[in-house]
């Protein structure tokens, strides 16, 4: 059985070229928004974990390749695929959708599974659409492997957890799937994707040939505006240190790296395994550099000097807000004399970056200022700013659904790109939030 993975892009080929060049200054500034670009690391998973198995399987990484439709077109058909997976995040539904729709028609034989973020939030909403015929919900290696399986006829629909269908008298919706020993995952085929367009762009932003790392699953936090618990769980589960810096060590000698972007949401929860991760990493010599994203709160001195020691370079913090009263709205659990005090620490040791945010619900024009003063006054290496977008799955969603504020049956998802305003969803109209939005980062970028 042959297994074809696609990755969609935020934006066709000539979109994103524009946008790219349009947005230079902000994209070289920090802002990872305006021109996202990522490896696809859960598909990358999902190919090694599907190859140590036996099982044939190719991965079309759109993105890093620059792919248009035609060209996809044509890789869709020569494939000959019998199952086609999809990722999707709700950012990129729709790009997935239209990516389904060329399948079916060039490979109208083929099975159609649709996984990630947003057919996890949203399986009955996914199956709606009638080219697709599965959605895996959470963490899909086991349940992928578990769907080739049944499609070979050595199993059943039934048997795989997290697997989504329409019966043959209702549709069959499923809890996610968690895996729990995140040793028992392969590291992630790097060959499988263009790893070196992406080497390449972190070395013309950063000066330095870095490529990104996804090492840990999970979330404990309640942030309203997030949803990723929803998607693998509250339990944080991650590599044990060994794995992870065989691994480092391999991809670094593999691709000649010279640094590593840890791209999980939050690195340094767990003080045991950060000791033992960065005693390993000084003991073998690794000499990488490499950068974490954390909260304000995980802040911790001692804990950062052994990092540095062992080649952390720079932090990532989500500050989102300069405003108690917004922290407060987005349960970040921390106060504005706390994120100075912290940034501050921080930056004694390593370079500091910040993840901002405006058009929060509720928000004024008040609130933002407070925000774009903060960030001026931390005088942070680099920053991103996004516009707020309500993410299926996430607290302030479904209060902006029970207010009236978002219609679920209606979700405008191509306004889900993080640098658009919903009207009606914060106290400013949205044509000033894309004014603050536009002035704030002009500051900041040029």
């Amino acid at each position: 059985m042959k297994v074809l993975l696609i990755n969609p892009s935020f934006y066709d080929k000539s979109e994103f070229k524009n946008r790219y060049r349009d947005y230079l200054d902000w994209v070289k500034g920090g802002n990872l928004y305006v021109a996202p670009f990522e490896p696809p690391l859960g598909l990358a998973y999902l190919t090694a974990y599907l190859k140590q198995r036996g099982e044939n399987v190719e991965l079309i990484d759109m993105q890093g390749s620059m792919m248009d439709s035609v060209e996809l077109a044509k890789r869709v058909e020569a494939s000959n695929a019998d199952l086609v997976g999809i990722t999707s995040m709700t950012t990129t539904f729709p790009a997935a959708i239209k990516v389904a729709r060329i399948v079916r028609a060039k490979l109208p034989h083929s099975q159609i599974v649709l996984g990630g973020v947003h057919p996890t939030l949203d399986p009955e909403g996914t199956l709606s659409f009638e080219e697709v015929d599965f959605v895996i919900r959470g963490e899909g290696e086991e349940a992928i492997a578990g769907l080739v399986k049944a499609l070979k006829g050595q199993g059943s629909f039934e048997e795989v957890d997290g697997l989504c269908y329409r019966g043959a008298e209702n549709v069959v919706i499923k809890d996610k799937a968690v895996i729990l020993d995140a040793d028992s995952l392969q590291t992630p085929d790097y060959g499988s994707f263009p790893a070196e367009e992406y080497i390449k762009h972190n070395e013309y932003l950063r000066g330095i040939r870095g490529i990104s790392m996804l090492i840990s699953r999970g979330c404990p936090y309640d942030c309203t505006f997030c949803a990723v618990h929803e998607v693998m769980g509250r339990k944080w589960r991650v590599k044990s240190p060994e794995l992870l810096v065989n691994d480092i060590i391999e991809l670094k000698e593999k691709y000649q790296l010279e640094g590593i972007w840890f791209k999980d949401s939050i690195f340094n929860i767990n003080k045991k395994w950060i000791e033992e991760f960065c005693n390993l990493l000084i003991e073998k010599n690794v000499n990488i550099s490499w950068q974490i994203n954390t909260r304000v709160d995980l802040v911790d001195e001692e804990q950062i000097k052994l990092m540095k020691k062992a080649g952390l370079t720079q932090i990532d913090f989500g500050v989102e807000s300069g405003s108690n009263r917004i922290l407060e709205r987005l349960h970040k659990n921390i106060k504005v004399d706390e994120i100075r005090e912290k940034i501050k620490i921080a930056h004694k040791y390593v370079k500091v970056f910040g993840f901002f945010m405006i058009g929060i619900p509720g928000e004024t024009e008040k609130d933002v200022l407070k925000t774009f003063e903060l960030a001026k006054e931390l005088n942070l290496d680099t920053s991103a700013w996004s516009i707020y977008s309500p993410l299926p799955g996430s607290l302030l969603y479904n209060e902006l659904v029970n207010e009236g504020k978002v219609k679920k049956a209606n979700f405008e998802f191509e306004a889900i790109h993080f640098t658009k305003a919903y009207e009606g969803i914060s106290e400013i109209p949205a044509k000033r939030v894309k004014e603050l939005y536009k002035e704030i980062n002009e500051y900041f970028y040029t």
